[in-house]
């Protein structure tokens, strides 16, 4: 024990190279972790922005079947003219509408304002935003029979595409 003793009294502390040295090994590790991290941080964020510009896509597609299941008639823009099975690019805007079981009369109407899919029911309000990020063109709205399609694209982050081609039914169209 009274070795240890004696050589840790003559220790002296660490010469600068030793110091010069460690500092060198915890800058080079400190450095590899960082770039690890970044890396970890980066992907989890274009993934959720993905993750996010699908569940945009899909909540659009939820609420268009829903509308479209209650309606009873289906207008291009203006509300005026039935929608056809030809695309129309043009066509930016539909109007479902439909009268409820206690006899009020509604209107639902989907249109691309900028980048984002609305949706504004019987204008009451501000109309719910249901899409952000939707590409320019991208979207379409045909109605063959009782069958209507919605096209619409949406982009992700890294400039990936999220399209949604849903196909529901208008069970009531007169």
């Amino acid at each position: 024990m009274n070795k240890v003793r004696d050589i840790l009294r003559s220790s002296k502390g660490f010469t600068l190279i030793e110091l010069l040295v460690s500092v060198g090994i915890l800058s080079v590790v400190v450095a590899i972790f960082g770039t690890g991290m970044f890396q970890v941080l980066s992907i989890q964020r274009f993934w959720t922005d993905d993750v996010n510009a699908v569940r945009e896509v899909r909540h659009a597609g939820s609420w268009f079947a829903g509308d479209a299941l209650n309606a009873t008639d289906v207008f291009d823009d203006g509300g005026v003219t039935r929608l056809t099975c030809a695309p129309d690019p043009s066509v930016e805007q539909i109007t479902l509408t439909w009268t409820d079981t206690a006899g009020a009369a509604h209107n639902v109407v989907y249109s691309v304002i900028g980048d984002e899919l609305q949706r504004d029911l019987d204008s009451n309000g501000t109309p719910l935003v249901m899409a952000t990020r939707v590409v320019a063109n991208s979207i379409s709205f045909t109605l063959c029979g009782n069958t209507l399609r919605l096209n619409i694209d949406v982009l992700g982050d890294r400039n990936t595409t999220d399209s949604l081609d849903l196909i529901t039914y208008v069970r009531k169209l007169s």
